[in-house]
């Protein structure tokens, strides 16, 4: 019998128990997905029924769960409601009963009904007039008021849309409709006080002052399940450096860059292709760069002064873009091809157009630009190319803004925003609300309540193209650059995002 050497046995067994303590890190660290984040907020400053930029968006749509979803292609999903049925004028929402905040508290038609009533409560909402459609003439003061077109029994909740609006449940697809767990609302406030208790596929467990937050997976949610993310962590990035979050993922620090991060698709693509251990995700061209005339601009400065801006930002900004893979020069906000695209006549004659007047401005004017990174890259060319320009980081969408004085208001300013190929009621709604679209404020509510009151679709998008061509007319917007959006993911994970919407939904990265 030969001697046994405990010795090898024992380093043979501890290497095992070592290599096995090293799979077990790498298991873990496998179910934990670290997202490059472009901003430093706490989960107190999030608020559905105001979304103004995409990273609020981002964040919502991960933490809370519409009643319906949307799916890759663009079709129409279960969500928070199981099932869809018309009966009649009335929309009947099945809530599940399968589904939970993480500690296990049902989400109930109660919520259901107390999400959608605090909405119309705030007036905040941008991607929709509900209150058109289910409570029209009645402004709810507490979510305690009767609302004629809002209705719930133990299992459902009701609403009364007359004509069946088609667009309805596109609608009710927005994060703007999520769903709030009532106990974790402020009832004298309607602030969202607990983000640990959600009705999306993750929750809040932790976050600090430097503006990294720590998210967890619901179990309990219709989304969860052993290939998506157990632990979502955002980490902040330095929006001050062009970038900043590439170097952040090559150097092991972050796992993913979302579709809103502020590096260009194309760094992003060529990335992907110089570091075969990440995946890319590019979408279709339905990221528009524009400059938008505020009410002031149109105000201020003539037609044929816009007109001039208008010629010389199509000339900087081909200029910056022209040797980017994957941008091209715009000539219209909405994709050409798509459902609000112009009609050749309208093409023709805005074509025409551009043998008008053009007028150089004769004083200064305000440009607001809303640039995460590399502020002086836009800046310095426009300032070139128009003295007059006096170019300002802007934070914000001015129309979503209070100003304490008229002459803080810009003229115009520049941005990016995704665009559509179908017709999507949020997203018009959001251009209106946003000013992108030329109408005053006042002038807003009116065309949107008139569009929405149109059962027949060929004519509700023959409204929308006319109002397309008057803003480009004007000009009241002047597109000038198309891209797709783009993300990166380390692999193993591996993205199942959409071609079709910029929307970063973080059960899609996957591990399968």
């Amino acid at each position: 019998m030969k001697r046994v050497n405990f010795k090898i046995i024992l380093v043979v067994g501890l290497a095992f128990l070592a290599a096995g303590v090293v799979f077990m890190k790498s298991t873990n660290k496998e179910r934990t997905l670290r997202v490059a984040f472009p901003v430093k907020l706490k989960a107190a400053a999030y608020e559905p029924t105001n979304i103004n930029l995409d990273h609020e968006y981002i964040f919502l749509e991960n933490a809370f769960s519409p009643l319906v979803e949307i799916s890759k292609d663009g079709s129409i999903e279960s969500g928070v409601a199981e099932k869809m049925d018309w009966i009649g004028d009335e929309l009947k929402l099945t809530i599940r009963k399968t589904l939970k905040t993480a500690s296990g508290k049902q989400i109930t038609p109660d919520d259901v009904e107390f999400s959608l009533k605090r909405l119309l409560v705030l007036s905040g909402n941008t991607h929709g007039n509900f209150k058109d459609i289910v409570c029209p003439g009645v402004n709810l003061k507490t979510v305690e008021d009767d609302c004629p077109g809002i209705r719930k029994d133990q299992d459902s909740v009701y609403l009364n849309a007359k004509g069946r609006k088609s667009f309805l449940m596109p609608m009710l697809g927005a994060i703007d409709f999520a769903v709030i767990p009532r106990s974790s609302v402020d009832p004298k406030t309607l602030k969202i006080v607990d983000f640990s208790e959600t009705s999306g596929p993750y929750w809040l467990e932790k976050e600090d002052e430097s503006g990294e937050a720590t998210l967890k997976l619901n179990p309990y949610h219709y989304f969860a399940s052993k290939d998506v993310a157990e632990k979502i962590i955002f980490v902040p990035t330095d929006t001050t450096k062009p970038e900043s979050s590439l170097k952040d993922l090559e150097e092991g620090r972050v796992d993913h860059l979302t579709t809103i991060d502020a590096s260009k698709a194309d760094k992003i693509i060529r990335f992907a292709q110089k570091h075969p251990d990440f995946e890319s995700h590019v979408t279709m061209k339905i990221r528009s760069l524009f400059i938008v005339f505020t009410e002031r601009g149109r105000k201020e400065l003539s037609s044929d002064e816009r007109r001039y801006i208008g010629d010389k930002m199509k000339t900087v900004f081909s200029s910056i873009y022209a040797e980017i893979p994957g941008f091209e020069q715009r000539a219209e906000f909405f994709p050409s091809l798509g459902e609000g695209g112009l009609t050749q006549a309208q093409r023709e004659k805005l074509e025409s157009m551009r043998e008008l007047k053009k007028a150089e401005p004769k004083k200064h004017f305000k440009i607001g630009i809303i640039k995460r990174t590399g502020y002086e890259e836009w800046a310095n060319p426009i300032a070139a190319a128009l003295p007059q320009a006096d170019c300002y980081k802007e934070t914000n969408v001015p129309d979503f803004k209070k100003y304490d004085k008229s002459d803080d208001v810009p003229h115009a300013w520049i941005a990016s925003t995704d665009t559509g190929f179908m017709e999507d009621i949020s997203l018009i709604s959001y251009s209106l609300n946003a000013g992108l679209l030329g109408l005053s404020k006042e002038q807003r509510s009116k065309w949107l309540a008139d569009y929405m009151a149109t059962d027949d679709k060929g004519s509700r998008i023959n409204k929308l193209k006319e109002l397309h061509y008057q803003a480009l007319a004007e000009p009241a917007i002047v597109p000038l650059i198309a891209s797709p959006y783009a993300a990166l993911a380390r692999k193993p994970w591996k993205i199942e995002l959409s071609d079709l919407y910029a929307n970063n939904q973080l059960w899609r990265i996957t591990l399968r």
